[in-house]
């Protein structure tokens, strides 16, 4: 018994330690496992911006959810991955009137390889969630809306109906340029890397387009998080593609303009391993997480 538990403190030592090689502050000083739950504890909305398809982020994001279970640590897990109009599917997904196929045959999927790992990558968060009595907050705009917001602008959208204008929110505040010009290097090297499939450079109106839709999915999401919020008084998770969150992404500001008293924990889950912190992830995000791929 005693050699057991020797070997069990052991190993939770080396887990302590592996986290702290690879956590780090966005100045670069090494954390610790208890520094992140500490500024976890401390915080009332923490952002986890992940690599859509980075599976070892998916695990890391799965333990963390596990640990906050565990650990009887109150909250509800809001998910980019589905809007508003299929709130209802996860709160019957939450009583378990639907199952996990129900909720895949729904979902919008950003690609095929997450389309054909979401029962590894993403089906356990909701599933950690629903099996420890967390609440489940579907805050994306659906595509519709955003495609709309595209074409004409969020605040040019007529003739909608009450319930469908509760389906989304148009941003609060101007462009940041600065997230506008990052949005855009990111499109052109999209269209570069595709270029092989048939992909056409994106234009300069393309782009623009593009991310007035983007910011319509920063702005409802900002304000699901914050209508969660005030409705549960509850501390808040919530899963998002880092670019909406790293560098003080467009989700962080809209948040801000709508929940400013709310303490914000930003987490960026970076691909592969790092020794000491990048120089281009600088001021990235509160707290940087390398866990491989």
């Amino acid at each position: 018994m005693i050699h057991r538990l020797i070997v069990l403190w052991m190993c939770s030592l080396c887990c302590a330690l592996a986290v702290a090689e690879n956590m780090f502050d966005g100045q670069g000083g090494t954390l610790s496992r208890a520094d992140l739950f500490a500024a976890i504890s401390a915080a009332d909305v923490v952002v986890l911006g992940e690599v859509h398809t980075d599976a070892g982020g998916h695990r890391w994001q799965q333990n963390l959810l596990r640990d906050l279970v565990d650990q009887n640590i109150e909250f509800i897990l809001s998910v980019e991955e589905f809007d508003r109009s299929q709130q209802l599917a996860l709160d019957e997904f939450s009583d378990k009137k639907i199952n996990g196929q129900a909720l895949k045959d729904i979902r919008a999927f950003v690609g095929p390889s997450v389309r054909d790992q979401w029962r590894e990558w993403y089906l356990p968060q909701l599933e950690i969630a629903r099996d420890g009595g967390v609440s489940l907050i579907a805050s994306n705009s659906p595509l519709k809306y955003s495609r709309m917001a595209r074409n004409v602008g969020c605040t040019n959208i007529s003739d909608l109906s009450d319930a469908e204008r509760a389906l989304f929110e148009c941003p609060l505040l101007p462009v940041d340029l600065l997230y506008q010009a990052r949005f855009y290097r990111t499109m052109e090297k999209v269209s570069r890397s595709n270029k092989k499939w048939g992909m056409k450079p994106l234009s300069q109106l393309q782009m623009s387009k593009m991310f007035r839709a983007h910011r319509v999915w920063d702005a409802t999401m900002a304000g699901s998080i914050a209508d969660a919020r005030e409705r549960h008084k509850l501390k808040l998770v919530h899963i998002v593609g880092s670019f909406h969150s790293d560098y003080n992404g467009g989700l962080i500001q809209e948040l801000q303009a709508r929940a400013s008293s709310d303490r914000v924990l930003v987490i960026s889950i970076r691909p592969g391993r790092a020794a000491q912190l990048p120089v281009a992830d600088q001021q990235r995000a509160d707290i940087l997480v390398y866990k491989g791929t």
